[in-house]
């Protein structure tokens, strides 16, 4: 972890040990591959809710740079939004030159930049659904660049979130379809995730 992101994490240790409760932090940070189960058990064993926050920020001190985006990403999902905003000013630049490392399948780099952009991390429970994955990926293929939108409907609860963030869980895909030589000319990140409820 770089220095800006644990100086950030020191010095707001207190106010998050006082108030996160550590079970719903830490299935997002297991999900992204940050936390180990063991790492799980370990908090969990620490007799009080302030001890167990104080174990896991201390783990989180010994990692890398993604398990501070995790964390911070999870304290969104989680409704500390105050907490997460203390985290904000720390939260690192990631270099993508070393980026083919892959975890459970997925780079580093296409971590980070799911992470950055808003995409749901893969839940513990997941069912691989490859044709409908591969539909979707055609289907952003097709916009080459431009702005436009792939709808994926379906009834609520079905997984129709979880289909479109894995349809861009995928180093090559990611790179070719939103930051290959095409996209180069505009400045900022490509990929955006819109997530809407539709009521009929």
């Amino acid at each position: 972890m770089d220095a800006k992101a644990r100086n950030c994490l020191l010095q707001h240790r207190e106010a998050l040990e006082k108030d996160i409760k550590t079970s719903y932090i830490m299935d997002h940070m297991i999900s992204a591959g940050v936390l180990t189960v063991s790492e799980e058990e370990k908090v969990k064993n620490e007799p009080t809710q302030q001890q167990r926050a104080a174990m896991l920020i201390k783990m989180i001190l010994k990692k890398d740079n993604y398990s501070y985006i995790s964390f911070y990403n999870a304290l969104l999902h989680e409704g500390y939004k105050d907490l997460a905003a203390l985290l904000s000013d720390g939260i690192p630049v990631v270099s993508f030159s070393n980026g083919k490392d892959s975890f459970g399948g997925i780079t580093s780099y296409v971590r980070t930049v799911l992470c950055e952009g808003g995409v749901p991390q893969r839940p513990v429970v997941f069912v691989t659904r490859k044709k409908l994955v591969s539909a979707i990926q055609q289907k952003l293929s097709k916009l080459n660049g431009e702005p436009g939108w792939v709808t994926v409907y379906g009834m609520a609860g079905c997984g129709k979130s979880v289909l479109a963030a894995e349809a861009v869980r995928d180093h090559d895909f990611l790179e070719e379809s939103f930051l290959g030589p095409s996209s180069m000319h505009i400045p900022g990140p490509r990929l955006y995730f819109y997530l809407f409820t539709l009521c009929f």
